[in-house]
């Protein structure tokens, strides 16, 4: 027996919408799901138009089941702006556990103050994503092992960004750390406001390689 947020995401979920052309995760949300049609609008419209996508491409829907990742091929049936994007999809095959990450990441360097314990320290991120960043900060005393509680602030257009980050992984390269964070707990909102500035600056990118 087919189960919803087992075999397709459940109605009023988040869901990343990967064309299989562009390689691109779009994130969305499940308006409509019934284990044959979704209908998702999309966060990004502005970045998700650029990419041309059109009826009949074929799209991968990646979304959080109850034990883990979950991924199903679906067919893009309808795309209607109006105001907002939003995407019909036809499952055209089974969902399976997927491992694939789905957040997206860019190279963007951006001043990050943080603070690990009582020290508190500067840097510059490496790549951000909605789910965590990489920065290079200069090494202080020890290494922080793995979970440590690392409050972070990174100066986004439109002011300042503040986090509750977990420290992943420390990479020393001689003076310095590269460190890896994470970002758990964020709400909808602010994780939107990442993945703005992850695809503006994926946007950039595209453009110079087009230049």
């Amino acid at each position: 027996m087919s189960v919803a947020g087992v075999d397709w995401p459940e109605p009023g979920g988040s869901a990343e919408i990967v064309p299989l052309a562009r390689g691109v995760a779009l994130p969305g949300h499940v308006e409509v799901s019934d284990g044959t049609d979704l209908r998702v609008r999309l966060v990004l419209a502005e970045y998700a138009e650029q990419l041309k996508v059109k009826p009949g491409h074929r799209v991968d829907v990646l979304w959080g089941g109850p034990t883990g990742g979950r991924s199903l091929p679906a067919e893009v049936t309808e795309i209607r702006s109006d105001p907002e994007l939003r995407w019909s999809l036809q499952i055209i095959g089974p969902a399976e556990a997927s491992q694939r990450r789905q957040s997206v990441r860019a190279r963007v360097e951006l001043p990050v103050v943080a603070r690990c314990g009582a020290v508190l320290i500067t840097g510059q991120t490496v790549d951000l994503s909605e789910a965590g960043a990489r920065a290079w900060f200069d090494g202080w005393g020890l290494q922080p092992p793995s979970g440590t509680p690392m409050d972070v602030t990174l100066e986004l257009g439109g002011g300042a960004f503040t986090a509750a980050g977990e420290v992943v992984r420390v990479e020393p390269r001689g003076p310095r750390w590269l460190i890896s964070m994470k970002f758990p707990g964020l709400t909808e909102q602010e994780q939107d406001r990442l993945r703005r500035r992850v695809f503006e600056a994926l946007r950039l990118e595209r453009l110079r390689q087009a230049d």
